[in-house]
């Protein structure tokens, strides 16, 4: 794993983890956007209402990298997240790796390159992208410009509904996200395609709200002769 690839982790991963830090999303009108539909808008709103209500989470994962149409690379683990601001990636397939902030700096220890990355977490702007919508502090109409919705657009469990939604902010870096939810309004899946054809898709199950979740999980202290690279 390079430099650059880490570094790529951190952004896709830090995306996941600012709207969870931050404090309650502010009702800003879609000045100028198309409203989604009816049918389309309730569901948005009751996914908003359920995971702002979210203190905590537990869910298992896949992180999917495509390159065209072709799979790049295949992840999996166990996701922790507690409010504000601390979230815990365990991957356990297929490398052992792990990716957490207690709120003010994010850590990437990769065991097989013996390196620690660590950087500050920068609430710009420009990082409140649509993929940290997940995690909660939702809202849509103030990321998103429009939505669509196709039955090209195929759920990959049945009855849940699929829609892509297309982002005001960082348009220079991603074109769509994707997401697929259940009727209880439970988001099953993200995707999030990037300028170039470049396409990373989480997939959530086993979904735990609000578990009692230790401090100790959201706190690292890099092993003894491993290399700490500092941004």
């Amino acid at each position: 794993m390079t430099c650059r690839r880490l570094k790529h982790e951190h952004w896709l991963l830090g995306l996941v983890l600012l709207a969870f830090a931050a404090g309650p999303a502010s009702a800003v009108p879609a000045t100028g956007s198309a409203s989604p539909p009816p049918v389309l808008s309730e569901i948005l709103r009751g996914v908003e209402s359920k995971y702002n209500r979210m203190k905590s989470m537990k869910a298992r994962f896949q992180q999917i990298f495509r390159q065209g149409n072709q799979v790049v690379r295949q992840e999996e683990g166990v996701l922790y997240l507690s409010k504000p601001g601390r979230m815990r990636w365990e991957y356990e397939n297929p490398e052992a790796k792990l990716f957490l902030t207690d709120g003010k700096r994010l850590v990437l220890y990769v065991p097989s390159e013996n390196r620690v990355m660590e950087s500050a977490i920068k609430e710009s702007a420009d990082l409140r992208a649509p993929l940290a919508f997940l995690l909660g502090n939702l809202n849509f109409d103030e990321e998103f410009g429009r939505f669509e919705t196709s039955p090209e657009l195929a759920a990959r469990e049945a009855g849940n509904v699929v829609f892509k939604a297309f982002p005001k902010r960082m348009g220079e870096r991603l074109e769509w996200i994707l997401f697929e939810v259940t009727p209880e309004h439970e988001i099953r899946r993200v995707v999030a395609r990037e300028v170039g054809g470049i396409e990373t898709e989480f997939r959530f199950t086993g979904e735990q709200s609000n578990p009692v979740l230790a401090q100790r999980l959201f706190q690292f202290v890099p092993p003894d002769g491993v290399e700490v690279v500092r941004e």
